[in-house]
């Protein structure tokens, strides 16, 4: 297939993570594969470094500047399918590539917030391929039609993850071995519970007066948490990382790992700590439950509390922290499910299927 996998965002965090894995993965397999990505964004930073076609526009394509080049590569590259990683991209896509033959076309969704323009994914694209049944539900209700919607989760590289080191991680940290080290990997915003944290942590400190909270992300929130840290007088506590390179051996070197959102499509993190066999604690929220399998008759895989609750997410921490050999059992049981279900070639596998089933629709096929 000819295949264009288009992103707005600048910054690389989950979704830009999963693009990048989709588009190396198709090449893989032998698909043509070309990236639409703003022009100082880090997807088309990475990916022309791994040598895939890149064409880049300014901003965000909101531009008719931005349209029209986005529809001359188009028209030169016809692509069999065009996938927009985000919500400003099928925007883009949707205007740039207006009346062009394009048999396939599927929006990624990734968060469970309410749709603002719900029209564009009525209209926009045959598909909308949704990271978590959580997101799926927020869709319908957002009145996205059920047949337009189709469930497939992030995946993970095993290999990157397995290239963590605990030892160096903790060097990195200048935390020894023995101190219980919490670590965070998310953006700074107000979605992803670091605020729930900040107050579950100064009910750990109470137990655990040597406990380290490690939180790697940047985000427009860090100002402000990093005082509310400051008034709840943890600052020698929770410790503010910044965007970091070296995820799996911070992941390696955590006791657990904390994930406190109170939205949540999917959390690709997670994943990375289930691969890592790590201790998780995290909350309900979202697509959480689908990664740990929070039903009543799998054995557990994570200590798991409500959102917004920083007395149960306390509580978890602490039960966790109190119990190693019970932490061991269950980041075993976490990387098994993760390879059984959460791999970045089993993501890929689930996206072709849903290009091949656009396209084999009797108004989907190409010409002979």
């Amino acid at each position: 297939m000819r295949i264009v996998l288009a992103s707005t965002e600048r910054d690389w965090r989950g979704g830009e993570v999963q693009a990048g894995l989709l588009a190396e993965g198709l090449r893989r397999r032998g698909h043509e594969v070309a990236v639409l990505a703003r022009k100082d964004g880090q997807l088309a930073l990475r990916m022309d470094q791994a040598g895939l076609p890149v064409e880049a526009f300014p901003g965000r394509g909101r531009s008719p500047a931005s349209w029209w080049s986005i529809r001359r590569f188009l028209r030169s590259f016809r692509p069999q399918v065009l996938h927009a990683n985000d919500s400003p991209a099928l925007a883009c896509t949707s205007w740039a590539s207006w009346g062009l033959p394009i048999p396939a076309r599927i929006a990624s969704r990734r968060v469970v917030f309410p749709i603002r323009s719900p029209e564009k994914y009525r209209v926009g694209c045959d598909r909308v391929l949704c990271v978590s049944h959580a997101v799926a539900e927020a869709c319908i209700a957002s009145g996205v039609p059920l047949d337009k919607l189709c469930v497939v989760h992030d995946g993970v590289d095993p290999q990157r993850i397995s290239q963590g080191n605990r030892e160096r991680g903790r060097r990195s940290l200048a935390i020894e071995e023995g101190r219980p080290l919490l670590v965070t990997v998310a953006a700074l915003t107000d979605d992803k519970g670091h605020k729930t944290l900040i107050e579950a942590a100064h009910q750990v400190i109470q137990t655990h007066p040597d406990a380290v909270f490690a939180w790697a992300g940047e985000g427009n929130r860090r100002d402000e948490l990093q005082t509310l840290a400051a008034e709840a007088g943890l600052s020698q506590h929770i410790r503010f990382l910044g965007f970091r390179h070296d995820i799996a051996d911070l992941i390696y070197a955590a006791d657990v790992f904390v994930m406190p959102s109170h939205m949540e499509g999917l959390c690709s993190s997670i994943i990375d700590a289930m691969f890592a066999a790590r201790a998780i604690v995290a909350t309900t929220a979202g697509g959480i439950p689908e990664l740990v399998g929070a039903a009543p008759d799998e054995p557990p895989v994570a200590w798991l509390a409500p959102p917004k609750d920083a007395t149960s997410l306390a509580n978890a921490l602490l039960e966790c922290l109190a119990a190693p050999e019970e932490r061991r059992q269950r980041g075993q049981r976490a990387h098994r499910r993760a390879m059984a279900r959460f791999t970045a070639e089993k993501m890929v596998d689930g996206v072709l299927e849903v290009y091949r089933a656009v396209l084999e629709r009797p108004q989907g096929r190409l010409a002979a």
